[in-house]
């Protein structure tokens, strides 16, 4: 199932106007002759009854398999031929020099358009696969049991015709507690997930789009017309005209149908009395946003030059600094608390993202009071007069950088604070994590490659014990990132240049993808270069905001 608003992204969990759409398509696949005997027409009309009661019954709830079950798979461009558009009402009266023409229905000699087909994993279990939607205080009506049950079983779709479904009333003692309910009218936070939803007039709404009744009307009159001669065909030429208030033609296109549009969404989030906590880092979740207002187009692989820039611009005129702003002991030597971490914000993560850098953060140890905080950057943010000023970067070869403190509503996504500390369980660097220490296997020979794994996934665990954060589920590590946009692990064109170490030597970089066993709340920073831009991690795999 494709989502609504991009065609990039899968639907999950389907929502239920999505579910409600599927029983109305099954409803309408099903639909009687007028021929049929009076049985088919009553029962057609009890399943439609049970249509108009489920639709008062409003939202409802859902219990679904959380997002830390579930991957989102890449998303593959293909080439399909197009919808039949020459397909001859009389394939038998085709003449033969028509012939080639009319071959244009055939799906080998159509023209090709590209599609995209975005799906996601579930776990292996049984119960990773099942969606309940539960209205708790509804009371199914006795005489629409039978109906409502027979509909259900017509349904073997979901979106498109790929997503094969098996729909049934579930018994109430075989149903879980939902994990997503409606937010109420005073939510505490805002929610992630919005749910395009069931509300009354809904089917109405469906008919008018799909228009049956008009479409069924001129096919009908249509083939009068075509096959019947004398009265018969006189008179539903008059009632064609009369109709649709203009003479029939074989030529005249159908009444339009329209794609069904559900204009009514609900925010949902988890139970109260269920919500697990967000594991946080020991840098505070609020970022200071400073955004480029001048200054030559930088990409990632500039985020060393980027953070020393800053990091002097910071200090001058500074010292003494406090050890969390600087970084140092007062004697001069690295400090082994955490202190303030600087990273770049680029545009990373969407189909057509480049890795350009748009601005730069700062990240607060949490254990900084904000009244600290401000008093050391009172003298970097605002002038003599109190009023804010330019940040100016010298980057050498590179030019100059002007920054300004965003405050704009409605920033760009990679200039706000929730894009890189919103919860999720599942991260992926942006910039490659620097190894705390140099692997003793060699990743080149495959007789030690799985060593070589298993050495940087103890690396990164102890990364992330050293900002708070427990040994992730899983642990994935590769060359490329997750996020389209980021540059490679390694040096050279696309990739991100070594950074050394406090002895000279270049230590080894990886990106990497980690899922944790709860969300988890950034900014997730790891690795020995997590204080200057290098480990920075972004969500992956979030729901749809």
């Amino acid at each position: 199932m494709t989502a609504a608003a991009s065609r990039e992204e899968a639907e999950w969990p389907p929502h239920p106007a999505r579910i409600f759409m599927a029983l109305v398509a099954a409803h309408y696949e099903t639909k009687p002759l007028p021929a049929d005997d009076k049985h088919e027409q009553s029962s057609w009309a009890d399943e439609r009854r049970a249509l108009e009661w489920l639709e008062q019954q409003g939202a409802p709830s859902l219990s679904c398999p959380t997002i830390s079950k579930m991957q989102r798979r890449t998303v593959v461009k293909q080439y399909v031929p197009v919808n039949d558009t020459t397909l001859p009402r009389n394939p038998a009266a085709v003449k033969q020099s028509e012939i080639r023409a009319e071959l244009g229905v055939m799906p080998s000699l159509r023209s090709r358009q590209e599609r995209t087909f975005p799906s996601v994993s579930l776990g292996l279990d049984a119960s990773d696969r099942l969606v309940h939607l539960i209205w708790s205080n509804a009371i199914l009506p006795a005489e629409l049991a039978k109906p409502f049950n027979r509909l259900t079983q017509k349904v073997i779709r979901v979106g498109h015709s790929s997503s094969l479904v098996h729909l049934w009333i579930a018994e109430s003692e075989t149903v879980p507690q939902p994990n997503l309910v409606p937010q109420g009218t005073h939510p505490r936070k805002r929610s992630p997930w919005n749910f395009r939803s069931i509300a009354p007039g809904l089917l109405a709404e469906l008919d008018q789009r799909f228009n049956s009744t008009e479409i069924d009307l001129f096919f009908d009159l249509s083939e009068t017309i075509q096959t019947t001669s004398g009265k018969a065909k006189n008179a539903a030429k008059e009632r064609f005209k009369e109709h649709f208030n203009e003479e029939w033609r074989s030529s005249l296109p159908t009444p339009v149908r329209l794609r069904p549009v559900i204009g009514f969404s609900q925010a949902y989030e988890e139970p109260h009395g269920q919500e697990i906590p967000a594991l946080k880092t020991v840098f505070d979740t609020e970022l200071l946003i400073l955004a480029k207002s001048d200054g030559p187009v930088l990409g990632l692989e500039a985020t060393n030059s980027l953070m020393e820039a800053l990091r002097g611009t910071l200090l001058q005129g500074s010292e003494p600094a406090p050890e969390w702003f600087s970084g140092h002991r007062s004697s001069g030597e690295f400090s082994e608390l955490p202190h303030l971490a600087l990273l770049p914000l680029p545009y990373v993560g969407s189909e057509y993202a480049d890795g350009h850098v748009m601005g730069l953060a700062l990240a607060f140890p949490r254990a900084v009071s904000p009244e600290e905080r401000a008093k050391q950057l009172k003298r970097i943010l605002y002038d003599e007069r109190g009023l804010e000023k330019e940040l100016i970067l010298k980057l050498g070869k590179l030019g100059e950088w002007s920054l300004l403190r965003e405050e704009r509503s409605s920033p760009p996504l990679s200039l706000r604070t929730e894009t890189w500390t919103g919860e999720s369980t599942v991260w992926a660097s942006v910039t490659p994590v620097v190894l705390d220490r140099h692997p003793k296997h060699d990743p080149a020979n495959p007789k030690e490659r799985q060593a070589w794994r298993n050495e940087v996934a103890d690396s990164i665990r102890e990364s992330c014990a050293r900002i708070g954060l427990p040994a992730p589920l899983v642990i994935d590590v590769d060359k490329t990132s997750w996020h389209r946009g980021s540059p490679r692990s390694y040096p050279g064109p696309g990739g991100m240049p070594w950074i050394a170490s406090k002895t000279g030597t270049a230590r080894q970089q990886v990106h990497v993808l980690l899922q944790f066993d709860q969300p988890v709340q950034g900014p997730v920073l790891l690795g020995a270069g997590r204080y200057r831009g290098y480990g920075l991690c972004k969500p992956l795999g979030l729901p749809p905001q």
